[in-house]
């Protein structure tokens, strides 16, 4: 009797310890692919009501970067140099900035930095997919700056600014004689502000004035055209929402023939979102692989009972298609046979954090990066479409590379009868 109550008790403890595992094991995998926002909100409050000495700030900055970053080399470098590099010296928040950033400077990553505190709360308003001013994305250049990006519904796109527009003076000042933080502060004006550009469209010269609000970053919208086909346009892959209003648009573009995903001109966004994008299209397969020090990591595989569509789809991308827009348009292609057409992609294969710490400062950090389902590494070469197409007319009213995907599209649609026919 005892012995019967003894393996009943084994049995118990066993299917508990299994069930501690799958829990456990679950949750790791969604910290891992950065299903995280609750935590993170959480440390956010921590930290931010933190107010720490500069020194201390750097060296909390050291810790982290060598924890997290994804090279274990840490750029071929002694890391614990920097630990008292600067010991004495930092007395100040920008002896700090400048200690800090010198720091990971030495890193020659381009994604890798310090966020001071208006940095760090503009980073804060992309994650949260609205954001307050004119609604672009620019890079910076010796003589002005270049639109890359407009954001939907923006005051920006109510006047009628373009991608590759040159602004060259913001409010009778010139761009080139402007700080980083000044031009951003235009940029991002107060509501209701009012703000003057001077830019330059080929060998036009056009003034606009633009009335700062908040705009939401619309992450996507799609059309259903009169031939049955559903387009799909996700300018980012930002935000909480961004998972929930894909698959609302999965949903309303069910009945369709076929699907156009425009990626084109999307820098991206959190990977999570990515991968439960990816996830609701397909079943049992390898949706990206992630690597960090150098190792594969860990490899990130479709839910078996997640959505499945067996619909012919073409993905429109460019130049400006990165990170997890690549990660989007890789495990379609490799999973679902999704065509490519456009350009080459951007080639980002590098995934950031965004970590707090105290005094309303943070890092961005390259802690991971990922390879696409076939194996490939994209760094800075991108995918390259089935279909390569190059400077095409892309207005309001004639998209090109649109029209070349809807004929494409319906060819793949009518090929597919004919070979259920035979």
């Amino acid at each position: 009797m005892d012995s019967g109550i003894k393996i009943k008790n084994i049995v118990i403890f066993g299917i508990f310890l299994i069930f501690l595992m799958w829990i456990f094991d679950d949750l790791m995998k969604t910290y891992e692919i950065g299903i995280h926002f609750k935590v993170k909100k959480c440390f956010d409050k921590i930290h931010q009501s933190q107010k720490i000495a500069p020194a201390r700030l750097y060296i909390n900055a050291w810790r982290i970067a060598k924890l997290e970053y994804a090279d274990s080399t840490m750029n071929y470098q002694d890391w614990n140099r920097w630990r008292n590099r600067y010991h004495g010296k930092i007395k100040t928040m920008e002896d700090a900035n400048v200690a800090i950033s010198s720091m990971l400077a030495s890193l020659n990553d381009i994604y890798t930095r310090f966020l001071q505190t208006n940095k760090y709360k503009r980073q804060k308003v992309i994650l949260e997919s609205k954001i307050t001013g004119l609604g672009l994305n620019f890079n910076k250049t010796d003589d002005g700056i270049i639109v890359n990006k407009i954001l939907k519904n923006s005051p920006a796109e109510t006047e009628e600014l373009m991608p590759g527009d040159k602004i060259i003076k913001i409010n009778d000042k010139y761009v080139i004689l402007m700080s980083d933080d000044e031009i951003q502060n235009y940029i991002e004006a107060k509501e209701g502000e009012e703000v003057t550009l001077i830019i330059k469209r080929g060998w036009k010269i056009l003034q606009k004035k633009l009335n700062s609000k908040e705009t939401p970053i619309d992450t996507m919208s799609y059309r259903i055209t009169k031939d049955n086909i559903g387009i799909i346009t996700i300018s980012t892959i930002m935000g909480e929402k961004a998972v929930d209003d894909f698959n609302t648009i999965i949903d309303k573009t069910n009945k369709t023939k076929g699907l156009i995903i425009d990626l084109r001109n999307n820098y991206g966004g959190i990977i999570a979102n990515a991968v439960e994008m990816a996830d609701s299209m397909f079943r049992n397969g390898n949706i990206v692989n992630i690597k960090s020090k150098g190792k594969i990591k860990y490899k990130i595989y479709s839910d078996k009972d997640a959505g499945f569509t067996e619909k012919p789809i073409v993905i429109l991308v460019n130049n400006r298609t990165a990170s997890a827009a690549e990660i989007l348009a890789g495990a379609l292609k490799y999973n679902l046979n999704a065509v490519l057409i456009g350009e080459n992609t951007y080639g980002k294969n590098a995934i950031q954090h965004v970590i707090p710490l105290a005094n309303n400062t943070g890092l961005i950090i390259t802690s991971e990066k990922y390879i696409l389902p076939n194996g490939e590494d994209i760094q800075d070469k991108g995918i390259t479409p089935d279909y390569v197409y190059t400077n095409l007319k892309r207005t309001k009213k004639n998209d090109e590379l649109m029209k070349k995907a809807e004929k494409l599209l319906l060819d793949k649609v009518k090929n597919n009868k004919e070979s259920d026919i035979i």
